[in-house]
């Protein structure tokens, strides 16, 4: 029997009845935009990550352009990004107007290195954003500037977040995914709350008057917070199965794995390896999906090399950008995928 393991399955999400039945809901209220079921989001994933308020958006770029926004940061301003992101870190940073500045990654993993961005900080830096990526907390910076958390792929109970913002992504393929687009900006500052509100709602108050003139419309639609909120209940069993595959990659990918917190979502399961592209073609044979997470630092890409500032250069995230690869990882993969993939893998590696 041939057996294949995708990268993810996004049709189980919408097998789920409790999915289904929170859209229909939405749908019946005729309340499509904002209400009470974003409302609820909002109050659920704050307090699920420990943070005092949840304003949601309409996708995890939008949560890092209006973060960048509620700080008053634009034209003439930078703020440090690492060389190892998906585009959107150091994308958001150009779309308000100011210079991404991008830093090396530290020699164990894709996180930004705390010394590169101390070296790089002027006075125009107007904040940073850490990339707690794979699911995994970038070390704090201990710089004195605004810090703006990227924990787009971090999403979990009590998840990395400390800064004056977080910003969170609710893609589909996330741990904890819509339906569609969403995201949101975590604070635990009720003025910046306020101004984030207004900024997603056309830079207007409560009382629909216009107090922000760089807002713009980034709400979230009801029917996705409605299918995100769901989730939620099953969100340990989710994070359990995670960590289970992960685990069992373990044991045969070895050192080869990028190091994980103990509490990580498991986000994406990398892997770093000089004979990348060989495993990969390999693992595509057997049927086994992959990604590459990065294929280039930040600055390679043509468009942000024309607006950003690279202090130094940044040879781990060359290195991790040439070797890197990630393996399917998540709650639906079933213990005859998972042992196929173990015994291929087991077998690629020696």
């Amino acid at each position: 029997m041939s057996i294949s393991v995708p990268w993810v399955d996004l049709s189980r999400r919408a097998e789920l009845q409790t999915v289904r039945e929170a859209i229909f809901q939405v749908l019946a209220s005729g309340q499509f935009i904002g209400g009470e079921e974003v409302e609820r989001l909002e109050t659920s994933i704050a307090a699920w990550m420990g943070r005092d308020f949840g304003v949601a958006v309409s996708s995890g770029t939008a949560a890092l352009e209006l973060a960048l926004t509620a700080l008053g940061i634009g034209v003439g301003d930078e703020v440090i990004v690492p060389a190892v992101s998906f585009v959107a870190t150091a994308g958001a940073v150009v779309r308000v107007g100011a210079t991404p500045v991008v830093v090396d990654v530290g020699s164990n993993g894709p996180w930004m290195d705390s010394a590169a961005a101390s070296s790089a900080v002027t006075h125009r830096t107007r904040a940073v954003i850490p990339v707690h990526l794979f699911g995994t907390a970038c070390p704090e910076m201990g710089l004195d500037v605004p810090v703006i958390d990227d924990a787009c792929q971090a999403v979990s109970p009590g998840g990395p977040s400390c800064g004056v913002m977080t910003a969170l992504s609710f893609y589909p393929t996330k741990v904890l995914g819509g339906v569609g687009e969403g995201g949101m900006i975590m604070t635990d500052d009720l003025v910046l709350s306020e101004r984030l509100c207004a900024l997603r709602n056309h830079g207007m108050d409560q009382a629909g008057i216009s107090v922000e003139p760089r807002g713009t419309n980034a709400r979230l639609n009801a029917i996705q917070a409605a299918a995100i909120r769901v989730q939620m209940d099953t969100m340990n069993a989710e994070l359990a199965r995670r960590q289970e595959v992960a685990a069992a990659l373990d044991t045969v990918v070895g050192n080869r794995a990028l190091r994980r917190d103990p509490t990580s979502p498991v986000s994406v399961y990398a892997l770093q390896t000089a004979d990348r592209d060989s495993l990969m073609e390999t693992l595509r044979m057997a049927g086994i999906a992959t990604q590459v997470y990065y294929s280039l630092p930040v600055h390679a890409h043509p468009a942000i090399a024309a607006r950003c500032r690279t202090p130094e250069a940044t040879p781990n995230a060359a290195l991790f950008c040439a070797q890197a690869l990630a393996l399917p990882c998540h709650g639906g993969i079933t213990d005859q995928q998972l042992e196929y993939m173990v015994e291929t893998l087991d077998e690629a590696l020696q």
